[in-house]
Parts: structure tokens; sequence; C-alpha cells
């Protein structure tokens, strides 16, 4: 009777559906160990420095990476073409999501820091979120030769493997999951863990950018959501700073019920400010951290902040060769005060000013 179940399962849509989708990070494992795949990860990287441009959802964090891409010395991990004097093209890499997203390298840390938070049911379910997370990234799926960079990190976190052909462990995280193997964490100290996650990052970065000689490497949402205290972040990449862009909140309740942003709350004002509240529940302009930049006066006031930025990354002047190519004022200045051209949401616009006056600050 099961094996008429599965073939019955195989044969519907959404049989077919999970097949075309299946994750395939073990079996394509198994076959680079097999053909005597190893891995040494790098002690040092070819960036002097790293930086991490996040923002508040659709705040305009963006146009500070296009302020970078204009300057010899910066090399940006972004989705579009970075102009850089290394001469890299990495369209294609988006969002840097291996630290921030479950599953992700901060996520596992969790598992080193108590005995607690180190059981066989948990253990199993954390692996099994590294690999889906792997498997789904941009870098697994677009560039084969990183590959072997997730194969040599999953086999240094995990310290016994139980192979299956049937789900052991886990079905609720996924009922029709390809992952039935189980898995075991290797028990490390926290530094030790965090030395293995810098050189992981330290072997991705310069198998991407084999290049680079020195500079700054600027990143796109790195640490997004994962709290400010940036001392947390200084073990994987040392030295990492950090610039917040923020937007007049009522610019982007206007992008999100012009462009329908699912992911960014507003059937309602009462949501709307709900998901903003909680996005800025813990950030402080003043800061000293991290660097804020709102998009405003970014474009309004170009110069003086320009010349915030250069000083916060100790970038000079002479290293804005490109200026203008890729951040134009005069073009962004259109999505100021977007609001003002939307007067048949003037109530929902009104109600949320009141509600927070310190997020709606353009006069």
């Amino acid at each position: 009777m099961g094996k008429i179940r599965e073939f019955i399962k195989k044969l519907t849509p959404h049989g077919i559906i999970m097949r075309r989708n299946t994750n395939t990070f073990l079996q394509d494992y198994d076959r680079w160990k097999a053909a005597g795949g190893s891995i040494t990860f790098d002690k040092t990287c070819r960036f002097d420095s790293y930086v991490t441009i996040d923002g508040f959802g659709s705040s305009g964090s963006s146009a500070v990476m296009d302020l970078l891409r204009e300057y010899d010395g910066c090399t940006v991990w972004a989705t579009k073409p970075s102009f850089t004097d290394v001469g890299e093209d990495v369209s294609g890499l988006g969002e840097m999501d291996l630290m921030r997203l479950h599953g992700g390298l901060l996520y596992l840390e969790k598992m080193m820091e108590d005995d607690a938070t180190v059981n066989v049911f948990w253990s199993d379910a954390a692996v099994k979120a590294f690999i889906s997370l792997a498997f789904y990234s941009d870098q697994y799926k677009f560039q084969p030769e990183l590959r072997p960079l997730f194969y040599g990190f999953f086999e240094r976190i995990v310290d016994q493997r139980l192979t299956s052909d049937q789900l052991l462990m886990g079905a609720y995280l996924n009922p029709f999951s390809s992952l039935k193997d189980m898995f075991y964490l290797k028990r490390m100290t926290k530094s030790e863990y965090q030395q293995l996650c810098r050189e992981f990052l330290y072997t991705l970065f310069n198998r991407l950018f084999p290049n680079a000689k020195g500079g700054c490497l600027v990143l796109d949402h790195i640490f997004d959501d994962c709290g400010l205290d940036m001392q947390r972040f200084q073990p994987y990449l040392p030295g990492v700073k950090r610039i917040k862009v923020r937007r007049d909140i009522r610019g982007v309740y206007i992008d999100a019920v012009k462009n329908n942003h699912r992911w960014l709350a507003h059937d309602t004002t009462e949501d709307f400010l709900k998901w903003e509240r909680f996005s800025y529940r813990d950030h402080s302009d003043e800061n000293p951290t991290y660097h804020t930049v709102k998009f405003e006066e970014l474009v309004s006031n170009y110069d003086y902040e320009v010349s915030r930025i250069e000083a916060y990354l100790d970038l000079k002047p002479e290293q804005h060769t490109r200026k203008g190519t890729m951040l134009k004022p005069e073009i962004s200045c259109k999505n100021i005060r977007i609001w003002e051209r939307y007067p048949q949401l003037a109530k929902e616009l009104e109600e949320i000013r009141n509600a927070e006056p310190e997020l709606c600050y353009t006069n």
C-alpha cells in the first residue's frame, strides 16, 4: 500500500513540483566527496575592511549601494553590476542571506551557546535548515564553483550523519522533505565556531573576488534585523561597519500600497504602524556603533551627506572617480515626498503622521 501511495504522489501535480524542486544538496555532497573532494578555508581575506548597508524595508538603502559603486577601492556585493577598481561583475548576488536567515551562520551560533539548546531534535533541525538555506542560495544555484565551500562547512559542523531511505526525524518540518538522514551537530565552543565562520566567509569573498587587492567590501543587508549590537558581529568580520538607511515612513507606505508589497504590512494603517514600530524598535540616529543616513537628506543635501559617509568609511574624495554614474540625485529626487501625489490616501497618511511624527520627519 505504501508503494502505491508513493506512486500516486509522484503522478500528481504536487509530486511533479516537489521532484522538480527536490533538495539535492546531500547527493551533490556525496558525489563531491566520492570524487575525492576536499577544501581548505582561507585564514585571511583579500579585503581590508567591510561595511554592511541595511534598510528598514523600501527605505532607500540601494541609493547608498549605488553611491559606493562610484568609489575606487569599494567592491559592492549587490544585485547590479559593480563597477570597481577590481573590475568584478557581481550581478545576481543579491542580499547576503547566509548570515541572517533561518539556518544561517548566526542561527547556528545559538546551537553553540548553551548545552540546553543542543539536543538531538534541535541539532537535526539546525543542520537541515542550513542545508536548505545553502541549497537555495544564489551562490549555490548560480555559481557551482562555490559549492565546495558549502560542502566543507557542512562537514565541519556535522559530527554524525545517519543515512536512511525513510524520514527518521523532523517530518513536521516538511512532510515532503527529501532530507531523510539524521544529523548530530559537532560540539565546539562559540569562539571555535565563529573562527570557522570567519574562515568560511573569507574563502567565499576571496573566491568571488579573486582580483581584489585590499579596499572595502560593501555587503547588502548581511546583518539586517539581527540586532544592532555591532560587537556581536565583530568575530565574524573584524572591524565591520554598518550604515542604516531610513526614509520618511509615509514614502514607505506609498511604495507598499502602490506595489502591493506583501512582505510589508499595509492592509490597514494600524498594520503598517505596527510593522514600522517593530522595525525601528531599537534604532537610534545617535547610536555611535553604526552610521545613519536619511534617504531624503542624501538626495537633497548630497555633498554634505556624501562627506559624512566618506568620513565614516575612511574614504577620500579623490576616490570618488565615477561620481554621478550610479546615484543620480536629479533622478532620485522624484522619490521624495511621493505621498503628496496621492490625495486619495490623505486620511491614512495623516493617521500615520499623527501616530509617529518622529518617523515622518520630512517637512
